[in-house]
């Protein structure tokens, strides 16, 4: 036993740092075998995985998820269907499209109502419709516009759809107000201003518009003028001749715009002066024409100052009357 101590310090190695004593031995050992400590902050060492089994989910969870993954089952079917039927909607749309563009609603018939002076196939002609178009892929404002231009007397021409499988043309005939000379022609007017017939002489009981530059003379087409100022003035006072109803009207003369004169049935020459305030100057003079002067007068009835004075003067010519006197 006496060279047990001397023994045990030959058999330690240098390195562990044995300083002869056994008790100190042991203690380095034991501190060797400790456990790594925790992961956290000042210690950059591996934080080992937890040991033991997982936490159990109690019963009331297990229900949870279970609800909750049922649900999303449930949404996701609900899309998938979603996705489905709206694709076999657009499908079916299409598909009836074309059904409808190809060989479904063809048309059978084309008729007209209204009457006018041309033939009912003359304008069912004009209209560009036949029979066998698809009745959704007919244009109607452009076959109302070809009817127009191609049969200028008439004033409106609509084209509407009768299902199942109809074209109706509707058609209003439009009245001759005005002849505008044209060189060696006159060129009639529709109430509307377009161009009906271009004529060697002006029918019967038609106002021949007189001091009137034209520029377009189109058949079929609204009429255009040498200038915007004449346009202007051609509206204006045909607006208001319209809205009067003073019919019996011979000539209007437009040569001097603060001097528009008006020749009433061939014997009354009405003074407007300019053309502001016309549609009371016209009213005026309708009652004038009506209750104040006869039948058988001739004269100049001066409106120029009505709108100031709310007064007309009217001059009568007996010249004429005189003159059968004497014969």
């Amino acid at each position: 036993m006496k060279n047990l101590g001397k023994i045990l310090p030959d058999l330690a190695p240098k390195s562990s740092g044995y300083n002869g004593d056994v008790k100190t031995m042991r203690y380095m050992t034991e501190e060797s075998r400790k456990p790594p400590q925790p992961f956290g902050h000042g210690n950059s060492g591996y934080r080992p995985a937890p040991q033991g089994p997982p936490p159990r989910r109690t019963g009331t969870n297990s229900t949870e998820v279970a609800r909750r993954r049922a649900q999303k089952r449930r949404r996701h079917r609900r899309h998938i269907l979603i996705f489905f039927y709206t694709s076999l909607f657009l499908v079916a749309l299409s598909a009836a499209a074309i059904l409808s563009f190809t060989v479904l609603f063809k048309v059978t018939s084309v008729s007209v109502e209204g009457t006018s002076r041309y033939q009912q196939q003359k304008i069912i002609n004009a209209s560009g419709i036949k029979t066998g178009d698809n009745l959704f892929r007919v244009n109607t404002n452009d076959a109302s516009q070809k009817i127009c231009k191609k049969l200028p007397y008439l004033e409106t021409a609509t084209v509407s759809r009768k299902f199942p499988a109809s074209i109706v043309i509707t058609v209003k005939e439009t009245s001759v107000w005005g002849a505008v000379k044209n060189g060696s022609k006159y060129l009639l007017l529709g109430g509307n201003g377009k161009i009906l017939e271009n004529v060697s002489a002006p029918p019967k009981g038609c106002t021949e518009l007189l001091g009137l530059s034209v520029k377009k003379t189109e058949v079929g087409l609204p009429i255009g003028f040498a200038n915007q100022n004449q346009a202007s003035l051609y509206e204006t006072v045909l607006g208001a001749l319209q809205k009067s109803s003073i019919d019996k009207i011979t000539s209007i003369d437009f040569s001097q715009v603060s001097r528009i004169l008006i020749i009433y049935d061939g014997r009354i020459t009405i003074n407007l002066g300019d053309p502001d305030d016309l549609d009371f100057k016209l009213k005026f003079a309708r009652e004038l024409l009506k209750s104040n002067i006869k039948s058988t007068e001739k004269g100049t009835l001066d409106m120029s100052v009505v709108s100031a004075t709310n007064k007309a003067y009217f001059d009568a010519d007996y010249s004429t009357a005189s003159s059968a006197e004497k014969k």
